[in-house]
Formats: C-alpha cells, structure tokens, sequence
C-alpha cells in the first residue's frame, strides 16, 4: 500500500514509525562515534527520500547510504576530532584548570556549536558529495540553528525524563535538521 492509498489517518501513524525506525538506525550506526556523521547523514537523506518521493526507509538502503558516507575519510575524523577536544576539555576542568567556572560553559557551548553545525552540516548531505566540501560551507542561518537549539533542549529534556527515549533521540534530532533545512 503506498502513502496515497493510506487513509488520511494512518499516513501520520505510519510517517511518525518511519521516522522512529530511522531514529534507531541513526542512532544504532552512530554507537561507535566514529560513524556518527555518517549516520546522521544517511538518516537525512532517508527522510528527504520518504518525504520527497514516499520510499519507504530500509536498513538496507541506509547501510548503503552509511557505506557511501563513510568513505570520505573526513567524516570519520570530525566525530574523533570533537570527541578527543571535548574530553580533553572536561578532564582539564576536572583536574582543576584555573579559571574552570567560566570556562566550562564557555567550552560547553561551543561544543553544542559544533554539534549544530554538524546536525545542519549531515541534513544537507547527498551520496557523492565531499565532507570537506560542506563543512567549509557552513549554514548562515541563524534562525535555523535557534530552532535546532530548542530541538536539542527538547531531547535533553525527553532524554532527562524518560532515558528509553535515547535510541529515537538521534533520529528526531536528524528529523528536525531536515526540515530547518528545508524550510
């Protein structure tokens, strides 16, 4: 049955578990960090293709995708790269830096920076396209990325309160980069 055969009430049922799948998988695939770009990207291009074309999203065709995005060596590297500075940075806040009390969130928020320019950077990723290429690029949307700030308080605080919700997180936050892009 295709999405214009569904009555007009199941089409958001069925939208709302092809987007919790998506969420699983993106979030499955980015376990290991290395490949969370990778999946992000291949989550986005899974909701473009459903939204767009009504394909339904399969793990096959998202490995595919995650094959494809993963074969730029950069998208492998940022993930590790922002991973290593962060962890960097708590341990020196931890170990006692001078100055940690203003530091810390001044660290915090310029990761939740990177986070956004990456969640914006995957949304707007094809098969084919250089990572490097993107990520030079970045968004100058500014209302964009204060709807995906309200996007990543909403899954702190879904996360905070019901932590089951962590697999599907990553997919609605993909789900909201696609449409501030999109927009």
């Amino acid at each position: 049955m295709s999405a214009r055969e569904m009555s007009p009430w199941v089409r958001p049922l069925a939208l709302l578990a092809e987007v919790l799948l998506i969420g699983v998988l993106v979030c499955v695939a980015a376990l290991p960090v290395l490949t969370a770009l990778p999946a992000a990207a291949a989550g986005a291009v899974l909701l473009r293709e459903l939204v767009d074309d009504g394909r339904t999203p399969t793990v096959r065709r998202f490995v595919v995708l995650l094959g494809q995005a993963v074969r730029d060596p950069v998208a492998v590297a940022v993930p590790v790269v922002v991973l290593a500075v962060g962890v960097l940075d708590v341990l020196a806040l931890l170990g006692g830096l001078p100055g940690a009390s203003v530091l810390g969130p001044v660290i915090g928020l310029a990761l939740a920076g990177v986070v956004l320019v990456l969640l914006r950077t995957a949304a707007r990723w094809n098969p084919g396209d250089r990572w490097a290429v993107l990520l030079a690029e970045p968004s100058r949307d500014w209302v964009g990325y204060a709807y995906l700030v309200v996007a990543l308080v909403v899954a702190a605080l879904v996360i905070g309160q019901a932590p089951a919700f962590v697999v599907v997180v990553p997919g609605l936050l993909v789900f909201a980069a696609v449409a501030v892009e999109r927009r």
